[in-house]
């Protein structure tokens, strides 16, 4: 047996350049049968064992541990050694760490000598583990024959009680629906039951539960979810989907072979406290990510190993087979190699910014875990657990959750019928839309002006159209001008035969295509992914149907059509549920501008656009004021925080704060220096404030502030100055008389502060 081995992976991060989607084609590539792998962590374990399966190419596994090693032979020791790794006892045999002589750390001898900074081998054609490691551990390894089944790392999402418990958990409020909804009610449970995701329906209801219980803001809903009108009895979701004609066959369908989605967005400041009162009730893990190197650090750093600079002739990603060609190039070999082997190279490990994992089983029996935050992270990352069988649950934090939060908001019937406030759609219409969630920015401005939304319909249009993609594809001017066949405008009235939605493309599948439901859904999935083995079967379906209806020359329109929308077609459920925070906060903003603008400026900075904006609306923007800190508003007038201050932040702004709270307002210049020395306000720091303008209503000669700084510093009091002039026989006040801070000084100190003029 061929063995290639003892290899170190990048998952050891800063110990190897090799990753395990080069090692196992190389190590096809030199004809080797089995590769090992030596580590004193599980991190690289799923996907080895996973891409060795795939390469047929038997892997072997030692983990490393307090200088001792052990050849793991089975699952079982797999569970062994990730339990050890965990902190916990169990039986494993080790052997001293003196038996491997060397590791093998990078991928081509080329690139070895090109950066040749770690100690270690390369992967050569004909050197087999047995010139790394001992003799007696050699044959050892030769009688062992390793058997590894990561679908044994299996964990369970919790045992919520399943379709029982769904089913009795809405049987209160199945006599209060509307006799219409009744159908859609019947084939949905019975498609949850079919599909066995009741649990998984019900857990997400648990995490809502909880986030009510502690006052916690939720999102409305996002994603396909949304269309399920038995997620929306439960709770989990706001949006009525037969109010909107949203479709549950794009959330849940018969052909669908994996769980659902149910994505839940939080207010961005108790994401932490919510995950911590879910491990009261839950075994909790966050799910482990790398940073990897993308093109831009790597063509830095090649630059800096080879003082050369080739990165202009990569046109597309570094992997890309086209730039194999550039391998072929002499002067260019060397930087495409090395750019090649370090793209993806993890850098720094992190933790997933949404996923969590539930369970009500031990998490830390079967998964590898890093225990130095509060909530555990996986050692393995998304796309590993999801090999093993394992789902996570995305908690998503939202600012502009936060942001509803401080204005009291809360959730009531009338929130979600009174949605036609003029002034709100008036607003968005002029392209006012700073600090309104999805239209924020210049391409969203762009579109609200060119559409002018006058109500809510128009405005979950706006919002599956703000993207490139509509806009390039002619799929927004075609709304725009309504220039749509009349057929389309009859089955498609609310977006004047525009296919802007996938529940669109599903619906003319079905009435036109004859698709079943479901297959509607792998109709547009199929499409939009470019799927051509699976799209053509429906494909011929589509239009042998249509054709009976609109005639051939046209379904084969349609179906063209179809094909260029469908790739830019947004999820209706997901624009609708999110235009209602659009609407939510936009009407705020239109109702309590000033306050609105100071909320987000501290949620969000402060930038050239927003200034602009505030202007349009007819509000004074101030300065900064060092007497308030975290800024004011009263009519039509916003006072800066300080942290709007470049060099300032949150922290000082804070600890000013506190001690204004404390000790009063400050009187002088020289009051503040001598108060604020000792709280972590240093020089820089009031500089920067003076620059900003924030003692303009204690003395507006900022240049003459920026000098005292220092006076004031050495000689903490006017007697201390006295002495000074009298000793030197200066006049320090009339030399302060003589200090003027120009017009452009105040340009020039206010770019520096806030990157642009304010007052001027």
């Amino acid at each position: 047996m061929k063995i290639l081995g003892p290899v170190v992976t990048s998952k050891t991060i800063g110990q190897s350049y090799i990753q395990i989607r080069d090692l196992v084609p190389l190590a096809k590539k030199y004809n080797y049968s089995s590769i090992a792998i030596l580590e004193n962590h599980p991190k690289s374990w799923i996907d080895f064992i996973h891409t060795c399966n795939l390469y047929k190419i038997k892997p072997i596994i030692f983990f490393e541990y307090k200088n001792n090693v052990a050849l793991l032979k089975n699952t079982e020791d797999l569970k062994k050694a990730i339990r050890i790794y965990n902190g916990m006892k169990d039986n494993l045999y080790f052997f001293a760490s003196k038996k491997i002589l060397r590791k093998i750390v990078y991928p081509t001898k080329r690139f070895s000598e090109l950066i040749n900074n770690l100690n270690g081998d390369y992967i050569r054609k004909n050197y087999s583990i047995e010139n790394y490691i001992d003799n007696k551990l050699y044959n050892y390894i030769l009688s062992i024959d390793t058997n590894y089944d990561i679908s044994k790392f299996f964990v369970n999402i919790p045992n919520m009680g399943g379709f029982k418990k769904l089913y009795e958990s809405i049987l209160p409020i199945i006599k209060k629906i509307p006799e219409n909804y009744m159908d859609r009610l019947k084939y949905e449970l019975e498609i949850i039951r079919k599909l066995n995701v009741s649990d998984y329906i019900l857990t997400v209801k648990k995490i809502i539960d909880i986030a009510k219980e502690s006052k916690i803001l939720i999102g409305p809903g996002r994603g396909s979810a949304v269309g399920s009108l038995i997620v929306y009895m439960l709770g989990i979701t706001l949006i009525d989907p037969v109010k909107y004609n949203l479709y549950f066959e794009r959330f849940l369908n018969e052909s669908r072979q994996e769980l659902p989605d149910i994505d839940v967005d939080i207010e961005s400041e108790k994401r932490d406290v919510l995950i911590e009162n879910l491990a009261k009730e839950f075994k909790v893990a966050q799910v482990r990510t790398y940073v990897r190197m993308k093109s831009k650090s790597v063509f830095k750093k090649v630059k800096s190993i080879l003082g050369i600079d080739y990165s202009n002739k990569f046109t597309k990603k570094i992997r890309d087979k086209e730039n194999m060609k550039l391998y072929n190039k002499p002067e260019i070999k060397d930087f495409y190699t090395l750019s090649f082997y370090l793209e993806g190279i993890e850098t720094a490990e992190s933790v997933h910014a949404a996923g969590v994992i539930l369970s009500d089983k031990n998490i830390e029996d079967i998964i590898p875990l890093d225990f130095s935050r509060n909530i555990p992270a996986t050692l393995w990352e998304m796309d590993e657990l999801k090999l093993i069988g394992i789902e996570k649950f995305d908690l998503l934090s939202l600012d502009t959750l936060s942001l509803l939060k401080k204005f009291n908001f809360h959730y009531s019937k009338d929130k979600f019928f009174n949605l036609s406030n003029k002034n709100v759609y008036s607003m968005i219409s002029k392209g006012l839309t700073e600090g309104i969630f999805q239209l924020e920015s210049n391409l969203a401005k762009k579109l609200t002006r060119k559409l002018r939304p006058k109500n809510f319909n128009e405005l979950y249009i706006l919002l599956a159209l703000n993207r490139p993609g509509p806009l390039n594809s002619g799929m927004f001017d075609e709304y725009l001008e309504g220039s749509s066949k009349e057929y389309l405008k009859k089955m498609l009235p609310e977006t004047k035969g525009v296919i802007i939605f996938q529940e669109q493309v599903m619906y003319l599948a079905q009435k036109l295509g004859g698709l079943a439901t479901h297959e509607s859904d792998n109709f547009r999935k199929a499409i939009a992914k470019k799927d051509i083995k699976k799209v053509t079967a429906l494909k011929e379906k589509f239009i042998s149907n249509a054709a009976k209806k609109i005639g051939e020359k046209e379904a084969k329109e349609l179906y063209k059509k179809i094909e260029i929308f469908a790739q830019y077609a947004f999820n209706k459920s997901h624009s609708v549920a999110y235009s209602h925070l659009s609407y939510w906060i936009a009407e705020i903003k239109s109702l309590y501008p000033e306050r609105f603008y100071l909320e987000y400026i501290k949620y969000k900075g402060f930038s050239f656009d927003l200034y602009n904006e505030i202007k349009l609306m007819n509000i004074n923007l101030l300065l900064p004021d060092i007497n308030f800190p975290s800024g004011k508003f009263k009519k039509s007038v916003v006072i800066l925080p300080l942290r709007t201050i470049k060099g300032v932040g949150e922290f000082a702004e804070k600890r000013i704060f506190e001690d204004i709270n404390k000790n009063g307002k400050y009187t002088s210049f020289e009051d503040f220096i001598k108060r604020t020395k000792n709280i972590g306000i240093t020089r820089n720091i009031t500089e920067q404030m003076v620059k900003g303008g924030a003692f303009n209503n204690i003395d507006k000669n900022r240049r003459k502030l920026l000098r005292k700084i220092s006076e004031i510093e050495m000689y903490a009091s006017d007697s201390s100055q006295k002495i000074l002039s009298s000793v030197f026989g200066e006049n320090l006040r009339k030399k302060d008389k003589d200090i003027v801070t120009s017009r452009n000084d105040i340009i020039a100190f206010e770019k520096d502060a806030f990157g642009f003029a304010i007052s001027t």
